[in-house]
C-alpha cells in the first residue's frame, strides 16, 4: 500500500508550475500559492526527472548536491521545462537535496527527495539439525532496521502448508553483528522428541515491507547417526594435501551415543560439537615417504561409520611423466606458449618457481596451481635454444627440481589462399583468390618487407603487385600457369625469403551446337528446332547443376534432355526474337554460378 502511495505522489509531483509577472523578478505559484518551496520525490533508481516555469524573463537553476546532475544551469525566458537527473541511491532510508531556480530577484526553492532501497538477503536458506535442544546463528545481510515472524509448517515435497502446533518448539532474537550492513538471527529450537521431522520457516523483513528473506528450518526425528556429506551415509574419507601435521573435519547427524575406534596412532581426537556433530581429528606430521591411511569407527549398536583418512608422504615433487622425478623437458613452438601447463604432484605446503632463462621464459608469466606449472615463452625469431624452470621446496633445503624448456627453432607459418584455382574466363578475369592469411586464427608467425606476385606465364594469366589476377588465355583449352608470391621478411628473423605458389587453371565454359559449333546466335524458321550444349575446358571439376530458361515461352520453348543437364532442345513456337540462358551452377564458393546466354532469332517458314 505504502509503495502505491509513493508512486502516485512521484507522479503527481514530478512537474511543478512558477508564472512570473510581468514586473520582472517577481514569482509565483500558478494557484496564487505564496510558498517559495516545492517537493519533488523520486524512485531509488537513477531516474530523469522535470518541472515547469513559465516566465517573461530568462531564469536560471543551481543546486550544492553532488547526486542531482542538472541538464543544464539557465533557460531563455521561452522555455518551460527544466530537467535533472538523480543518480541510483543504494541506502534504506532517504536523502535529501535541493534546487535554486532564479528570474530576477525572485528565488524558489524545490526540495528533491529520494527514497531509499531496503536490502534483506541471508547467507544460507535451509538449516538441519538433529533432535537435541540448538541454538545458531543465521547471518543476514542488510541496511534496514528488521522484524521477524516463524511460521510451523508441514512439507509434503517442495509444497509447504501453515499449521498450528499446541506449543512453540522454535524462538528467535534479532541482534547487531557488529559489520556494517550485517545483522544476525540467532534460533533455539526445543528438543524433539517425536519420530519424525518438523519443519518451521522464519521470515524477516524491513520495518516498512518492502523487502524480505525466508530461511527453513528443519528439525531430524529422534535417533539420528549419519554422515551429513558424501553418497554413502555410512563412510565418509579425506585426502590430505600434504604431509605436515593438521586437522580434518567431517560431520553427521547425530543424537545417540557412540563409540570412537582409532586403527592409527597418528590420529587422535579434537572435537567440538554443535547443533550439527563437527568432528574433528589432529593428524601427526608424517615422517614415511608412502601414503598412510588410518580409519576412525564410530559404531552405535550394530551402526558403523567409518571415516578415513589419507595423508600423503615425505617429502615428494615430481613431475608428471618423469621418469626418475628430477629432471622433465619439455618442448615448446617457435611462435611462443601462452598458459603452457606442465603438470606435477607435490606433498609440500608452498614452494617458489624461478626462471633461469627471464630474456625468453619471462619470471612474470610463471604460475603455481593446484596440480599444475604454467608459463609463456617469447617468440623465437632464430635457432633452437633451451632454458630452464627451477622449482625450489620452501622449508626443505637443496631440494630443488629443475624443468627444462627447450624452443624450437623460427620457421615462418604463411600461405596463400589456395594451392590450385580454376577461373573461368570472361566471368572471373579480374578476381583475386591469392593472399598471405592474417586473420585470427593463421595469421603468419613474422612481419614482412614486401611482397613480389608473379605467373609462369603472362599470356595465359598475369598478376599484379597487389595479387590481382586477370585471365587472358581465351583458346578452347584450358592452360595452366603457377601464380607465386615471393615474401621478403623483416631483418632479424632466421628465414630472410619464403616462397608460396598456387596452380593456376584458366578454363572456359560456352554454348555449342550438336556439332560442336560455338553459339551466341541462333536463326530458327518456325517449327524448327535446334540442340544447345553446354561446353567446359578439359580438367575442369563438372557443374553441380544447369538451369534451361527460355526468356520468351510464346517466340522459343525449352525442353531439357533427361539424360544429360547440359544439353537442352530449342523448339520454335513463335515469330520474333528472344534469349535463352543456361544458369550453371559451379560448386565453387569463390564463383557459385555462371549465366550462359544465345539470342535466338525465329523467322516464317519458308514458302
Amino acid at each position: 500500500m505504502k509503495n502505491r502511495f509513493l508512486m502516485s505522489l512521484m507522479a503527481l509531483v514530478c512537474a511543478f508550475m512558477v508564472s512570473c509577472s510581468d514586473d520582472e523578478g517577481d514569482i509565483k505559484f500558478l494557484s496564487d500559492d505564496n510558498s517559495n518551496v516545492y517537493t519533488i520525490m523520486c524512485p531509488s533508481a537513477e531516474s530523469w526527472q522535470h518541472f515547469i516555469v513559465n516566465s517573461t524573463v530568462d531564469w536560471t537553476v543551481e543546486t550544492d548536491d553532488s547526486w542531482i546532475h542538472l541538464a543544464k544551469n539557465s533557460y531563455l525566458a521561452k522555455e518551460t521545462t527544466g530537467m535533472f537527473k538523480v543518480s541510483l541511491f543504494s541506502g534504506y532510508t532517504s536523502r535529501t537535496g535541493s534546487i535554486r531556480v532564479k528570474a530576477g530577484n525572485k528565488t524558489i526553492v524545490i526540495t528533491v527527495i529520494q527514497m531509499g532501497s531496503p536490502v534483506v538477503s541471508f547467507n544460507q536458506k535451509n538449516y538441519q539439525f538433529t533432535n537435541k535442544r540448538t541454538s545458531f546463528v543465521a547471518d543476514i545481510n542488510t541496511n534496514a532496521s528488521l522484524v521477524a515472524n516463524i511460521e510451523y509448517v508441514e512439507r509434503e515435497g517442495s509444497e509447504e502448508k501453515i499449521i498450528t502446533p499446541e506449543e512453540s518448539w522454535l524462538s528467535y532474537t534479532l541482534q547487531e553483528s557488529g559489520t556494517e550492513n550485517k545483522q544476525q538471527l540467532v534460533l533455539t529450537a526445543q528438543t524433539n522428541e517425536s519420530e519424525s521431522s518438523r519443519y518451521a520457516r522464519v521470515i524477516v523483513k524491513d520495518i516498512q515491507s518492502v523487502t524480505t528473506d525466508t530461511i527453513r528450518i528443519e528439525q531430524l526425528e529422534t535417533d539420528v547417526f549419519r554422515v551429513v556429506d558424501g553418497d554413502d551415509p555410512s563412510t565418509a574419507s579425506y585426502v590430505l594435501s600434504s604431509y605436515e601435521k593438521g586437522t580434518v573435519k567431517f560431520y553427521i547427524d547425530n543424537n545417540v551415543s557412540y563409540t570412537e575406534t582409532f586403527s592409527a596412532d597418528w590420529i587422535t581426537k579434537n572435537t567440538t560439537k554443535f547443533a550439527r556433530e563437527e568432528l574433528n581429528y589432529n593428524v601427526a606430521e608424517s615422517e614415511e615417504f608412502d601414503t598412510r591411511e588410518g580409519t576412525i569407527t564410530l559404531a552405535h549398536g550394530n551402526e558403523k561409520i567409518v571415516l578415513t583418512i589419507q595423508q600423503p608422504g615425505h617429502p615428494m615433487f615430481k613431475f608428471e611423466s618423469s621418469a626418475d622425478y628430477e629432471i622433465f623437458d619439455v618442448t615448446v613452438g617457435c611462435d611462443g606458449e601462452n598458459q603452457k601447463k606442465v603438470k606435477f604432484w607435490t606433498n609440500f605446503a608452498d614452494f617458489s618457481v624461478t626462471s633461469n632463462t627471464p630474456d625468453w621464459i619471462p619470471q612474470e608469466s610463471l604460475q603455481k596451481g593446484i596440480e599444475d606449472i604454467s608459463f609463456q615463452v617469447n617468440k623465437n625469431n632464430g635457432e633452437k635454444r633451451s632454458g630452464s624452470i627451477t622449482v625450489t621446496c620452501v622449508g626443505v633445503n637443496d631440494y630443488n627440481k629443475t624443468l627444462n624448456v627447450v624452443q624450437n627453432q623460427f620457421e615462418p607459418s604463411a600461405d596463400i589462399s589456395r594451392t590450385t584455382r580454376t577461373m573461368f574466363l570472361g566471368y572471373d578475369e579480374e578476381y583475386s583468390p591469392l593472399y598471405i592469411l592474417d586473420d585470427e586464427t593463421s595469421k603468419p608467425n613474422f612481419e614482412y618487407e614486401s611482397i613480389e606476385w608473379s605467373s609462369s606465364d603472362e599470356e595465359v594469366a598475369t598478376v599484379d603487385a597487389d595479387g590481382k589476377i586477370t585471365a587472358i588465355a581465351t583458346t578452347p583449352k584450358s592452360k595452366t600457369v603457377t601464380i607465386k608470391a615471393t615474401i621478403t621478411l623483416k631483418p632479424g628473423y632466421r628465414v630472410a625469403t619464403l616462397e608460396k605458389t598456387c596452380t593456376l587453371t584458366v578454363a572456359n565454359a560456352y554454348l555449342v551446337d550438336k556439332d560442336k559449333n560455338p553459339k551466341t546466335t541462333a536463326t530458327l524458321t518456325l517449327d524448327g528446332e535446334i540442340e544447345l550444349v553446354v561446353e567446359q575446358t578439359e580438367n575442369t571439376d563438372k557443374f553441380s547443376a544447369i538451369e534451361w530458361r527460355s526468356n520468351d515461352s510464346e517466340i522459343v520453348v525449352v525442353t531439357k534432355d533427361q539424360k544429360d543437364v547440359a544439353k537442352c532442345i530449342i523448339e520454335a513456337v513463335g515469330i520474333g526474337e528472344t534469349t535463352v540462358d543456361a544458369i550453371i551452377t559451379t560448386g565453387d564458393t569463390e564463383l557459385p554460378e555462371i549465366t550462359l546466354t544465345c539470342k535466338v532469332t525465329v523467322t516464317p517458314p519458308n514458302d
